[in-house]
């Protein structure tokens, strides 16, 4: 066997080996994706929970109408209001609400920059705050109050 025959086939392994070796950089890339996706999903509903119990523990006995208030952003509009963690959101501009969903449809009724009354429950006590509605990030065109909330049995969420 002479050298000049010997070299072709050494390429074709190593072309081989390099394609096989990109395929599963490929496979594991897509592998590890598709699992971090579902772990980050996971770990976010985890600390939803986890924050919803923490929020909890500061109202023992919630109402049976009303939104509570997991989280707030810290510039948001309910922040700068003075809406605190664990306030259980009752009524806006006087009109009760029953849950999450209430709670969208009322805010649906206003825009960014209009003032709002929100009557929330603070350590058994009812409150009236007022509150200017900033625009929602990603959508100016929807009214943004700044808070995570939860409505007893329902998924997380934010306004």
């Amino acid at each position: 066997m002479t050298e000049s025959s010997t070299r072709p086939s050494d390429r074709r392994w190593w072309i081989a080996g390099l394609i096989a070796a990109a395929l599963l950089c490929l496979w594991c890339g897509v592998f590890a994706g598709i699992g971090g996706w579902v772990a980050g999903r996971d770990i976010g509903r985890r600390e939803a929970r986890l924050e919803l119990s923490a929020t909890a523990a500061l109202q023992p006995v919630l109402p049976e109408l009303g939104v509570l208030v997991t989280r707030l952003d810290r510039s948001g509009p309910a922040a700068r209001a003075g809406v605190m963690r664990g306030d259980v959101i009752v009524a806006i501009e006087g009109v009760y609400v029953q849950d999450a969903r209430d709670l969208r449809d009322q805010l649906a009724r206003y825009r960014a920059g209009d003032a709002v009354r929100l009557t929330i429950l603070r350590n058994q006590g009812e409150q009236t705050v007022s509150v200017v509605l900033g625009a929602f990030p990603g959508n100016p065109r929807l009214p943004y109050l700044g808070v995570y909330y939860t409505a007893r049995g329902e998924e997380p969420a934010d306004l």
